[in-house]
């Protein structure tokens, strides 16, 4: 038996759509940082919840997310998504955006449809966009469902000029298949790779050659999930592009992402500076 308290707590499709309307979501981003400069080169948005207007809380989209895929609310939920991102990145670009910097936003598989390269599109017109600024996160574990849908999307997307990442790659069961055929610009190496390579030989030998062949495919690296020195220069010597993890800074709000983006004057933040101005 479910107990009571865990039934009061699990969001019914009302509750979340009351949720929308009464403005409660809210879009965190985290860092995404260059191997070689450690600049800043993007940010990933992350969906948040704020419950309740007295507190400072958030709900972790681990407690919402899968209640909205299971009753459909997660379409209203994705769009909202994607037109904050959308309006908050053409902001940032109409200010002292890096020359490179992109926001990352992920797609829920029931997004993935024939009418989404058009939505995208819209989108970004309304907002004055360069496309290139916007890259959506496909996970791979998707890509099973329907390949050869998922692909033309994928390619009518890079034709609008948006990017296309693969996300969590590694933990499904063909991503050379996946290569083969997803027109993605940058494949996210899933975090359970960076969490075991220091430990596990195996696995150390197998993300080095992932980021060989993504890169001699011309397509850019992300690791996720570092949290510590030594996994940093692990993915520096192993040649990534970039990195994300709590070693700099986990998701935080638009307005303090805005502190971190630097001038071309800047020198590069260190991990202890970008702490020193946390964001839980």
């Amino acid at each position: 038996m479910i107990p009571s308290e865990l039934v009061r707590s699990t969001p019914t499709r009302d509750t979340l759509d009351a949720a929308l309307r009464n403005n409660e979501f809210r879009l965190h981003y985290q860092p995404q940082l260059s191997c070689s400069s450690l600049q800043l080169t993007g940010a990933e948005a992350l969906t948040r919840w704020k419950q309740s207007p007295s507190s400072s809380k958030l709900t972790n989209p681990s407690h919402f997310i899968p209640q909205a895929e299971e009753n459909g609310f997660i379409m209203a939920l994705g769009d909202w998504c994607l037109q904050t991102a959308i309006q908050t990145t053409s902001a940032w670009e109409r200010g002292s955006l890096p020359p490179h910097f992109r926001t990352a936003i992920n797609l829920s598989v029931r997004q993935i449809t024939p009418e989404l390269p058009k939505r995208i599109d819209s989108l970004i017109r309304e907002a004055g966009l360069d496309p290139w600024r916007i890259e959506l996160e496909i996970t791979e574990s998707f890509l099973f469902q329907d390949l050869p849908t998922m692909t033309d999307i994928a390619r009518q997307l890079r034709n609008l000029g948006v990017r296309v990442a693969i996300d969590d790659f590694g933990t499904g069961f063909s991503v050379l298949e996946h290569l083969r055929h997803i027109p993605a610009t940058t494949i996210k190496i899933d975090r359970s790779f960076t969490q075991r390579m220091l430990r596990i030989e195996r696995d150390h030998i197998i993300m080095r050659n992932l980021i060989r062949m993504i890169r001699d495919l011309g397509m850019e690296s992300i690791c996720e999930g570092v949290e510590t020195a030594e996994q940093l220069k692990a993915v520096q010597d192993m040649g990534a592009d970039h990195w994300q993890g709590f070693l700099f800074s986990p998701a935080i709000p638009a307005e303090n992402l805005t502190l971190l983006l630097p001038s071309e004057s800047d020198t590069p933040p260190s991990p202890r500076a970008a702490r020193a101005n946390n964001y839980p």
